[in-house]
């Protein structure tokens, strides 16, 4: 490898991670413009980096703007490096690729970077789990089974958030036999496009929540209990698909 490579991330990466569609890539880099995201472009094997923020994306170009780093020193050799590699975060989401080489160039009258847009983009998330918020519109309901011995008894539940570490959850009525600190044998949850995802479920809170219309709504959460490899990448690929196309209605 040169002395100016990095690792491509996307190159060993799970596809179903992965972003090729151009306007899909676009989006999420505006997203990060957008939010004024602290951007990390390293080099030389890590070795060297900058913190930057993207200062515009332009498809017509191929090419993405990127502000000075601190460092004058850095900055030159970086524009002699061949392959950056750029890092940040969007919401609790890692948004990481690869690009070519930068060049300097101008930006409303200021000294900025100029880098080409990637053919792909590795969007995973943290540790902590990235939780997909659902829209009021787009109901998807769980079952979670009372006990081992009950299998044909099944309780409905529609899904507020999902995360690969767990959800939070409505309950459909205030009988739902839920305890905090129970393990229910098992929560099913249908995924549209994807598929179906089943473990058991550890609660950890129950709150009755105050509507405006005097009523009171149950909410709980819960996390997953060994939840299996392949389950958790149908989660992360539903929420990735989920994802893009709110990237693509906002744009």
């Amino acid at each position: 490898m040169e002395a100016n490579a990095v690792y491509d991330p996307v190159l060993d990466a799970d596809e179903r991670l992965t972003l090729h569609s151009a306007p899909e890539i676009v989006a999420v880099l505006r997203s990060l413009q957008k939010r004024r995201s602290m951007i990390n472009v390293s080099f030389d094997q890590g070795r060297e980096f900058i913190l930057t923020v993207i200062l515009a994306v332009n498809p017509r170009n191929g090419e993405i703007l990127f502000d000075l780093g601190a460092d004058a020193r850095t900055n030159k050799m970086l524009l002699q490096a061949t392959r950056l590699l750029v890092v940040g975060y969007e919401d609790r989401i890692k948004v990481q690729f690869a690009t070519g080489v930068a060049q300097a160039t101008m930006h409303e009258g200021h000294p900025a970077l100029r880098v080409p847009i990637p053919g792909a983009l590795l969007r995973v998330q943290r540790r902590d789990f990235y939780r997909l918020q659902l829209p009021m519109g787009k109901q998807i309901k769980a079952y979670v089974q009372p006990s081992a011995e009950q299998a044909e008894r099944l309780f409905e539940v529609r899904i507020m958030d999902l995360s690969c570490g767990g959800l939070a959850m409505i309950l459909a009525g205030t009988d739902v036999p839920l305890e905090i600190g129970q393990v229910y044998p098992a929560c099913s949850v249908n995924l549209p496009g994807v598929g179906t995802v089943s473990a058991p479920l550890e609660i950890s809170y129950l709150s009755d929540i105050p509507l405006t219309n005097g009523t009171t709504e149950r909410r709980a959460g819960g996390r997953f209990v060994k939840l299996p490899g392949p389950m958790q990448s149908m989660i992360q690929r539903y929420i990735n698909q989920a994802e893009r196309e709110r990237h693509l209605l906002g744009r």
